[in-house]
C-alpha cells in the first residue's frame, strides 16, 4: 500500500499495450497476445494492485487470434475471454498520450508481436518509461514487449539497457512462431547491440526471467507471470541484479 497526500492507497500498476493489429504490410493479423496480457492481469490484481490498461492509440485492444487457440488456449486464457469485466477494459484502454509514468509504481509492457511496430520508436512508450524510472519506479516488460525498452534513454542520453542483464524473444522463437522472416528487427541482436547481456533460458517454450536494476524482463508469453512476479518482488523488496 502507498500513501499519498496523507491517505493510504493501493499501488499503481500500468500494463502498456500495442495497438497494431498486422505484421508489417502482410495480411497476418496479429496485436496483444492474450496469455501475456491475462496472466498479468489477473496476478497483479490477486496482489491488490490497481491496473490501468493503456495501448498506443487508445481504444480496442487487437489481440492476436493464434494466442486464443489451441496450444495457447489455457486456463487463464479462457477466463480472460470470458471475463465480462476485463473484456470491457481491454475494449476500452486508455491512450499512452496521456499516462503519466511517475503516477504508476511498476509498469509491465505486454508480450505480442503487434508491438515490434508501433512501440520500439514511440516517442509515448519512451516517456512513460524514462518517467518511470526517472522517479525511482520498476519497470517490466515480456517477450515482444522487451523491443518497446531498446530504444529508451537515460538523462545522460545512455540506452538503460546497457550493461544489464536482459532477456526478450529469441531468434529461434520468432522461427517458432512463424515470424522470422516477418519482424522488421532481431530483439535478441539489437539487445546486444546496445550493450546489454543477454540471457535466454534452456527452452523457448519455459518461462525465464531476469531482474536488473530497475528492470525485469521475461523471455517469451510463458514467462508473463514469472515476470509479473518478478516486477512486483523488485517493487516490494527493491532486490539487486538477480535471475528469477
Amino acid at each position: 500500500m502507498a500513501r499519498r497526500n496523507g491517505r493510504v492507497e493501493s499501488q499503481r500498476i500500468l500494463l502498456v499495450c500495442t495497438s497494431n493489429p498486422r505484421l508489417g504490410d502482410s495480411d497476418r493479423e496479429t496485436g496483444v497476445w492474450a496469455e501475456s496480457l491475462f496472466s498479468a492481469y489477473y496476478f497483479f490484481t490477486r496482489k491488490g494492485y490497481e491496473v490501468t490498461l493503456a495501448s498506443v492509440k487508445g481504444g480496442k485492444l487487437p489481440i492476436d487470434p493464434k494466442s486464443v487457440v489451441t496450444p495457447y488456449l489455457t486456463t487463464v486464457v479462457k477466463k480472460g475471454l470470458t471475463d465480462d469485466f476485463i473484456m470491457a477494459r481491454v475494449n476500452t484502454t486508455a491512450s499512452i498520450v496521456y499516462i503519466d509514468g511517475a503516477e504508476f509504481d511498476g509498469v509491465y509492457i505486454v508480450d505480442g508481436l503487434g508491438i515490434m511496430w508501433d512501440g520500439v520508436y514511440n516517442s509515448e512508450i519512451i516517456r512513460v518509461v524514462q518517467e518511470s524510472l526517472r522517479a525511482g519506479k520498476m519497470v517490466a516488460a515480456v517477450g515482444h514487449g522487451v523491443a518497446a525498452l531498446c530504444n529508451v534513454t537515460d538523462d545522460r542520453g545512455n540506452f538503460i539497457v546497457a550493461g544489464k542483464q536482459m532477456t526478450g524473444t529469441t531468434d529461434t522463437e520468432e522461427e517458432l512462431l512463424g515470424a522470422g522472416g516477418m519482424v522488421p528487427f532481431s530483439i535478441e541482436a539489437k539487445l546486444r547491440k546496445y550493450g546489454a547481456v543477454f540471457r535466454q533460458g534452456t527452452s523457448d517454450t519455459r518461462p525465464f526471467a531476469t531482474r536488473s536494476g530497475s528492470i525485469v524482463t521475461g523471455q517469451n508469453s510463458a514467462s508473463s507471470l514469472l515476470t509479473a512476479e518478478g516486477l512486483v518482488e523488485a517493487m516490494s523488496l527493491g532486490v539487486r541484479m538477480t535471475v528469477v
